[in-house]
């Protein structure tokens, strides 16, 4: 919320922001606020000033806040709201020969272009800079933070501009857009109405807006390493036997069900232990082991995921928006190795967890080389590839691409606790 002064602590704010800058390129620099007014004849003094020249109403949030009252009775529901945009006109004024105005207008674009968004200090700054008329200002609580971005005006749009200030002669200017400034009206709505009854068990109201669960950034790991503390860096992508440990919205849950979909393999509904006990998560995490059992190869397969969370309290499910999780392939042995080139062409073997799909693009990089996998026609775990020519290598680290999904050619050090180069995931090539 902000009151009828917050387009004067926008203009404050500015033309402390434009001082500074422009006192920091040229010293001496006095600031005005309103039209450019040149000084008087034969001086060079060192002025800016900072003009409000038009107000627009904002595009996007002008009629957010409609209808404001009720169409029965025209009560109002909700305070109004005038989201407003601000353009200003900055010009500078010194001594050409020593190019003042120039140093000056470069300084300030250089800081409204680090540091556009209008922040709590620079307001209170302004505040405290204009004093008795802003006191009452209260911009720095608004939900949207101004931001000041510079305009582009053509030719004919800045001498149309020029030429409403009359009999005052161009001078070198900036243009700037603040957006947004929220002014509320002064009228109030009604108070909501008191809760008279709790629901079922003492749980309230169960509504259905924002209420929604949530899936945020994940922590991928082994087992073994989620329990230091702190955490080593994450792994960008799991692979079967996995630890992952995801963030979520607080859940008001009975049970928790994650559904997976993959376009090679049938649904995925897992089932997650809830209320979570694990104790390597934290509040408002889930903890998953991947599987890597027998029937994991053959359900799973490596690629992307699109996995969405169904809670469910009192019988009735919500379900989070659609989540990705890429799932990596995790190369097990490399054969022969090394390999021997014959005639310039090598031959690898490469066996892998989860089975590849048919239908799925795989290729192996090896240095600079990306190789397509031979054909197959079912799902299999060992693949061939033909590298023609092959070039000599020893002990080059080797990826697994499967639809886009690398595996990671890493291991766990189980006495420093970071990851190592697995030595397994490396082929020589004479």
């Amino acid at each position: 919320m902000s009151n009828h002064l917050a387009i004067a602590t926008v203009t404050a704010a500015l033309g402390q922001l434009v001082f500074r800058s422009a006192s920091d390129a040229v010293s001496g620099t006095d600031l005005r606020y309103g039209r450019p007014q040149p000084p008087t004849a034969g001086s060079s003094a060192r002025r800016v000033h900072v003009y409000l020249y038009q107000v627009l109403p904002h595009a996007g949030l002008r009629n957010a806040d409609l209808p404001t009252r009720s169409g029965s009775d025209g009560r109002l529901v909700a305070r109004p709201q005038a989201a407003l945009e601000l353009r200003y006109l900055v010009s500078f004024y010194g001594d050409d020969s020593e190019l003042e105005p120039d140093r000056m207008l470069g300084a300030v674009a250089r800081d409204l272009h680090a540091r556009p968004l209008l922040t709590a200090q620079q307001i209170a700054d302004a505040i405290a800079s204009m004093g008795t008329p802003l006191q009452d200002s209260d911009l720095a609580d608004s939900i949207e933070r101004v931001k000041f971005t510079p305009v582009g005006l053509s030719l004919d749009e800045l001498s149309k501009l020029w030429s409403v200030l009359v009999q005052t002669p161009h001078a070198l200017s900036l243009v700037c857009h603040a957006s947004v400034v929220l002014i509320d009206a002064l009228e109030r709505a009604a108070p909501v109405l008191p809760v008279l009854r709790r629901g079922e068990q003492d749980r309230g109201v169960d509504t259905r807006l924002g209420t929604l669960p949530q899936l945020g950034d994940a922590w991928v790991g082994w087992p073994d390493s989620a329990a230091r503390q702190p955490r080593p860096p994450s792994l960008r992508a799991p692979q079967l036997g996995a630890r992952l440990i995801v963030q979520t919205s607080p859940l008001a849950a009975d049970s928790v069900v994650l559904r997976l979909t993959h376009p090679q393999r049938p649904l995925i509904e897992w089932t997650v232990p809830w209320p979570v006990t694990d104790p390597q998560a934290r509040p408002n995490e889930l903890a998953l082991d991947l599987p890597d059992d027998a029937a994991a190869q053959t359900d799973w397969a490596a690629g992307l995921y699109s996995v969405v969370l169904a809670a469910t309290r009192d019988g009735r499910t919500s379900e989070s928006p659609v989540w990705p999780l890429l799932l990596a392939p995790r190369i097990m042995a490399i054969t022969p190795n090394p390999v021997a080139r014959v005639a310039g062409v090598a031959t690898l073997g490469v066996t892998c967890r989860p089975q590849v799909q048919p239908l799925q693009a795989v290729s192996l990089r090896i240095d600079e080389l990306e190789v397509p996998a031979e054909p197959r026609v079912a799902a299999t775990d060992t693949l061939s590839f033909v590298i023609d020519p092959a070039p000599a290598l020893t002990a080059q680290l080797v990826w697994l691409r499967v639809d886009g999904a690398l595996s990671q050619p890493v291991a766990l050090d189980p006495v420093s606790g970071q990851f190592v180069f697995d030595d397994a995931q490396r082929v020589t090539i004479t």
